[in-house]
């Protein structure tokens, strides 16, 4: 027979969590629920920023539901800009609190269920689409050679 008070406790603080050590580091999911992922640094950077709103709606074509998880440890200007392009795109997304600050990761893309993708890093999944912009911007030519080229 259990102790009715250790149940009661147990229940109030959320219940025993299944790997704790796996769902800090994903933002507060599973791993094998995981869409995509990038690291704070690119979070923070232009680049993935930039493509954001083409890469979720990508994700949003190939799944649902679709959860966007943030860390406390982006930028908040970029907080409040993936948070507003989720809600826009109609997906679920929160800012986790501060207790996944040892998570190495700034942007978790989730379903609620097992899926099966097999590269979670953004930069990779999403190469095409990044190269593309990059060459395209390094392909205008310059003011000089319009002028004397």
């Amino acid at each position: 027979m259990t102790d009715i008070n250790k149940v009661i406790m147990e229940k109030a603080q959320g219940g025993a969590k299944l790997n704790p050590d796996e769902q800090r580091r994903f933002l507060g999911t599973f791993e094998e629920r995981v869409l995509a992922s990038c690291s704070i640094e690119q979070a923070n950077s232009s680049l993935i920023r930039s493509h954001f709103k083409e890469m979720l709606s990508s994700i949003i074509k190939n799944y649902q539901p679709v959860i966007v998880k943030i860390s406390p440890e982006v930028e908040s200007g970029n907080q409040i800009f993936y948070l507003k392009t989720a809600k826009e795109l109609g997906c679920e997304a929160t800012i986790v609190s501060g207790d996944y600050l040892s998570s190495p990761f700034g942007l978790i893309v989730h379903s609620d269920h097992l899926v099966q993708v097999d590269d979670k890093d953004m930069i990779q999944q999403f190469a095409i689409l990044l190269l593309q912009t990059e060459k395209t911007a390094k392909e205008k030519p310059s003011l000089w050679k319009k002028w004397f080229g």
